[in-house]
């Protein structure tokens, strides 16, 4: 019928499966050498899929299939997994589906509206993003891959570099009420965005400043501020750069300043799906180095610290461009022994992997 947009059915699929080999050395002395090594594996095989013609109306979504083996599996086995779909376990192995993004959206001439699992960064912060409530970063990922939260968004823009972005979370009064909202331009060379975001689980408001431009080196920071009642007020600071040298050499650092530490809740456990940074100290670092070798190859380096703790992760990897939509990667990571740092861990760890990885 005449007046009726023209639509392009079907559906678009793509995805990435990844198979790790590892060893795992716990760095106990009490132990024999031969003792302190356990070996674990991990196969991650991510779908996703989205409509084909998205101009007015998107449908997205993202599963992860993981397969974990060996120490890994035992590791899952002790960790609430209550935040996955469906999990079945073994003797030997443990299966995770967990859905990272489900959701529909509606762009309007005057607005953008989505329902749904988004994965939302509100704020600037590759690793520390004090005004981010709805995502999280997990660090044990070489990635620094970030997991999506069941929100309703609505963007208004007033041009191509300004507009409102209003986030309230779908859940319960039990699981904690949040809503933000957040107003960004452009003023000289900066991005600039004001947020206000509301957090029921803590009975606080927060309120922030993000900014993102360029002096010499890429700059980007976050200036937050909590309101609780009863007069408490505390200040979160985090400041970012990134800079990159011929195209060959790319630098990323930032530094989180947390003006009142909040004691630690239950202790963290191991979880490969999801391990964020809980701020209970004063004092966090992030740093990155790559080094590009040639148009396959590349060396990078990265360290995230707690640094009142004198605690941190530290990963290296190498990673070869096998064929067009394969790669090979070979990485160590490795935590020093704390009982209250980064990783909450007796002794320390290191984990060397060889990684398989696949794009479709």
């Amino acid at each position: 019928m005449s007046g009726e947009p023209s639509l392009e059915p079907g559906l678009i699929f793509s995805g990435v499966s990844q198979n790790d080999i590892i060893a795992l050395e716990t760095l106990d002395k009490s132990k024999p050498v031969r003792d302190q090594f356990d070996l674990a594996g991990a196969n991650l095989l991510t779908l996703n899929m989205r409509n084909a013609k998205a101009t007015v109306v998107k449908v997205d979504a993202s599963v992860d299939f993981w397969l974990l083996l060996g120490a890994y599996a035992d590791a899952y086995r002790r960790t609430d997994s209550s935040h996955a779909l469906a999990v079945l376990q073994s003797p030997s192995s443990a299966f995770i589906a967990d859905v990272r993004k489900l959701y529909g959206a509606l762009y309007l001439p005057y607005a953008d509206i989505s329902v749904g699992r988004q994965i939302i960064s509100f704020g600037q912060g590759l690793v520390f993003s004090p005004i981010d409530v709805f995502s999280s970063v997990n660090i044990l990922d070489l990635s620094l891959r970030r997991r999506g939260s069941d929100v309703a968004r609505v963007r208004v823009p007033f041009g191509d570099l300004a507009g409102i972005d209003a986030i309230a979370k779908v859940s319960s009064r039990s699981d904690g009420l949040a809503a933000a909202i957040k107003g960004y331009g452009h003023l000289g060379s900066f991005d600039i965005a004001g947020v206000g975001v509301y957090q029921g689980g803590e009975n606080e408001f927060i309120t922030g400043l993000t900014f993102k431009g360029d002096l010499v080196a890429g700059v980007y920071g976050e200036l937050v501020e909590h309101w609780r009642y009863g007069g408490y007020c505390a200040f979160v600071g985090m400041l970012g750069a990134d800079y990159s040298i011929a195209g060959d050499w790319y630098f990323t650092a930032e530094y989180l300043y947390n003006e009142k530490p909040q004691p630690a809740g239950t202790p963290a456990q191991f979880s490969l799906l999801q391990t964020n940074v809980a701020l209970v100290h004063n004092h966090y670092g992030f740093l990155s180095i790559r080094y590009k070798i040639n148009d396959l190859m590349n060396v990078s380096a990265s360290a995230i610290a707690d640094i009142t703790a004198k605690s941190g992760l530290v990963t290296a990897q190498y990673s070869y461009n096998v064929l067009q939509n394969a790669d090979v990667i070979v990485y160590v990571q490795g935590a020093p022994a704390s009982t209250n740092g980064l990783l909450p861990l007796p002794y320390g760890e290191i984990t060397y992997g060889v990684r398989g990885k696949v794009s479709f």
